[in-house]
């Protein structure tokens, strides 16, 4: 029997039976509703025996051949006066049909719907909205260069952790809250959880709980005049006088999904009738989800907060969750999840953790593992699904009402827009954060729009997607680091047939530290020639004007000329051009010499051989001494908690000359003990950076190992960066999508100081 609830109609247990049966004869409940030009979001409702408006319900049946009756009334005939009873009445008719409403969750890359209980990992609350923020651009800058990382990025102008409230604690005062968030950060998941935890018994156990979809509401309301206590008192099946005494009681846990997605007049009428239920109704308990804070999203006696990004351990939780629901069979979920966890934290793979930070971004992550046992071996293409999951397949889900310019776009010309702005941020060195009057003057010119309709626009990309969010007052960024490179990617490729806008783009981008900009145009383009060759000139160029470190090419260039060894000339380039330098001993070996390691994988077992003739080995120990003094040296009023021991080196096989004057140098040092810690201190200040400049003059003798560098900090960071963007260049080329030809120019000249590669290309004109 269907269960006939104003001008709504609902299907019973029964009828649900009856109707997957014939929608098995009819095809799929999409093909269900192209015929019928329905929503799919209707015909789920209808499938799923939530209400649905009588005219659309009537039309489904025809079409579907049901016989179907209006089901006898079942409302409670009460005019009980003890609260008390009347709550654990009205609680316990309405138990199942809150569980089986909203007791599953759709997961992202499974076609079935899976336990909410099984699966939720409890949201933690942010109790300050970014958007409410009061901080400067140039504050905000600095903060974020701190630390210039993808996770940082959410962080910049916070200070300090802001408190972190698990979401259902944030229930306990009992006031109004605005739950704010972005899409897919896991709202409507919240709001389920809360619903069942208070069906269940477990919070809020003196409350009589309602979850209503707004989305849905528009339609399912509009019998009601859009009034809450009118529609609630047919969810809950009560007179509406029990309803109301409900409510003024203050034993209501009325939920509200998604104001956001209620616009025109009906979404007027309804945020009205919201307004007027907490006026008349002061002690029921409303909570609210929106993905924006926005005028519209006002209301008075609403504290609001924000649903916050998952830290390491819920992402842990989630993805344990996560497979061993999908897997079936818990042992081996969590053993899956744990494979996938230790490549997720892997540094490689820092970008896709910036992803994996929502719940339905984390779902498409741990979906892709699932299916391939690894990520993508080009993670463009993750990325390019997540835009895709964000921009089309979400909100489409979701029947999101957008602005009217915005609406008018295409996908790809949205994707254009968005493109256009990650390009114009990544050519500045400020290259994160646009000023509100800035961004909306991107937007009008790229539409040749107002700056009145480019505000309606912003406010449409950060509600509909969340690509865009205001980090602070007036203040946007791209959510995540990940898409605005993915972006800036897509318009350089767009722009690839004209060199010289392309190479102005390349040197801008250079100096702004966008260099994953480029993995991802040589994952996304099919022949990568003319960038490579592009990036390779600006590479070059990074320290053409530098004195100094022009030098240490030439010096590099020339040692790795005179070693002995089976290894290409260009990796021995990269293993001494960090050998002088403060990353060769303040990292890993293979963080610090990851450029050589790609040139020569080889190169990671030098570090832990124990052959004492190999001369690279012999040169990486030379060179610890090196620093060593350096180091210590630099420090002569430090008291030291270690001491610079010759004697180990002098077993290398080195020169014997230079053995014989490191054992003498050695027997200059006193000892260090605990008797002699003053005389050993004392001697460190007077003679200790003679002694070391002493051990590095020997060393660069009888080695050719120059550690006596006069580097400025600025300096040095522009050589690491040089260093990553080369490793940069040799994995673009690794990829494969660069001829053979200019593969070997670019090999032959790499780490060269600028006077040889002039004289290559000149050689090779002639």
């Amino acid at each position: 029997m269907a269960e006939q609830l104003g001008q709504s109609l609902r299907l019973s247990v029964e009828e649900q039976a009856k109707a997957n049966t014939a929608l098995s004869k009819f095809g799929s409940k999409r093909d269900l509703a192209a015929s019928l030009q329905m929503s799919p979001t209707t015909i789920t409702n209808f499938f799923a025996g939530r209400l649905v408006q009588r005219k659309k319900f009537h039309a489904i049946c025809r079409r579907l051949k049901l016989d179907w009756q209006p089901e006898p009334s079942k409302q409670l005939q009460t005019s009980i006066s003890n609260i008390d009873v009347l709550v654990q009445q009205v609680r316990s008719h309405i138990h199942n049909h809150i569980q089986k409403l909203h007791g599953t969750m759709p997961l992202w890359g499974v076609d079935h719907w899976v336990p909410l209980g099984e699966l939720f990992v409890d949201v933690n609350i942010l109790k300050e909205v970014s958007s409410s923020r009061k901080s400067e651009l140039d504050d905000l800058w600095q903060d974020f260069i701190q630390n210039p990382s993808y996770c940082n990025l959410d962080r910049i102008g916070l200070g300090a952790k802001q408190e972190r409230v698990p979401g259902l604690q944030a229930l306990e005062k009992g006031t109004n809250l605005m739950v704010l968030g972005k899409p897919g950060s896991g709202k409507t998941t919240y709001l389920q959880r809360i619903v069942t935890e208070c069906n269940a018994g477990n919070l809020q156990v003196q409350r009589v709980p309602v979850l209503i979809r707004l989305r849905e509401f528009i339609d399912d309301g509009k019998p009601f005049q859009y009034s809450l206590e009118r529609y609630i008192s047919h969810c809950w099946n009560i007179l509406e006088t029990d309803a109301k005494l409900i409510f003024s009681q203050g034993r209501s846990l009325v939920l509200l999904d998604g104001l956001d997605e209620v616009t025109g007049p009906p979404g007027k009428q309804i945020a009205k009738e919201i307004r007027q239920f907490a006026r008349t109704y002061p002690n029921s308990q409303l909570i609210m989800t929106c993905r924006v804070q926005s005028p519209e999203s006002r209301f008075e006696r609403f504290d609001y907060i924000e649903v916050a990004n998952f830290n390491e351990p819920q992402v842990k939780a989630f993805a344990e969750h996560w497979f061993k629901v999908i897997v079936g069979d818990e042992p081996l979920g969590l053993e899956k999840a744990q494979v996938f966890l230790g490549q997720l934290f892997q540094k490689e793979n820092k970008p896709i953790q910036e992803l994996a930070i929502t719940p339905i971004l984390l779902s498409l992550t741990c979906a892709v593992f699932y299916q391939t046992g690894k990520f993508y071996s080009k993670r463009s293409k993750l990325y390019e699904e997540g835009l895709e999951l964000l921009m089309k397949t979400w909100n489409k889900s979701r029947e999101i009402e957008q602005d009217k310019i915005y609406r008018i776009l295409s996908v790809e010309q949205k994707i254009e827009l968005l493109s256009y702005l990650a390009v114009k941020k990544l050519e500045q060195q400020q290259y994160v954060l646009f000023e509100q009057e800035e961004i909306e003057g991107y937007i009008s010119e790229f539409l040749n729009i107002s700056r009145r309709d480019s505000h309606s626009v912003l406010r449409a990309i950060e509600s509909q997607h969340g690509l865009l969010i205001e980090r602070s007052q007036k203040v946007w960024s791209f959510s995540h680091l990940t898409f605005q490179e993915l972006l800036a990617a897509k318009y350089f490729i767009a722009n690839s047939t004209c060199p010289r806008t392309l190479e102005k783009l390349l040197s801008n981008i250079f100096q702004a530290n966008g260099l994953e900009v480029f993995a991802s145009i040589s994952e996304l383009s099919k022949n990568i020639d003319t960038l490579v060759k592009l990036m390779k000139y600006q590479i070059d160029h990074l320290l053409a004007n530098d004195f100094e470190s022009q030098a240490l090419l030439d010096w590099a260039e020339k040692k790795s000329c005179s070693v002995l060894t089976d290894y290409d000339l260009v990796a021995l380039r990269a293993f001494y051009f960090v050998l002088p330098l403060e990353r060769a001993y303040e990292t890993n070996f293979e963080t610090a010499f990851k450029l050589a390691r790609s040139l020569e994988p080889n190169f990671s077992q030098i570090h832990s051989s124990i052959n004492t003739d190999n001369e690279i080995l012999i040169d990486f120990n030379l060179g610890t001494i090196c620093y060593l003094t350096l180091e210590f040296t630099s420090y002569p009023n430090c008291s030291f908690s270690r001491d610079i021991d010759l004697q180990p080196y002098c077993q290398l096989n080195i020169d014997s000359a230079l053995k014989a004057q490191l054992q003498i140098l050695q027997s200059q040092k006193p000892v260090r003990n605990g008797n002699d810690g003053e005389k050993f201190v004392d001697w460190w200040k007077t003679t200790g950076r003679s002694w070391g400049k002493q051990v590095r003059t020997k060393i660069a003798y009888y080695h050719n190992l120059n550690f006596d560098w006069k580097f400025e900090e600025e300096q040095i960071e522009k050589l690491n960066f040089y260093h990553d963007a080369n490793k940069l260049l040799v994995d673009c080329l690794n990829i494969g999508n660069v001829s053979l030809e200019v593969t070997a120019e670019i090999m032959k000249t790499l780490l060269l100081p600028i006077i040889e590669i002039e004289k290559y290309q000149y050689e090779k004109t002639e």
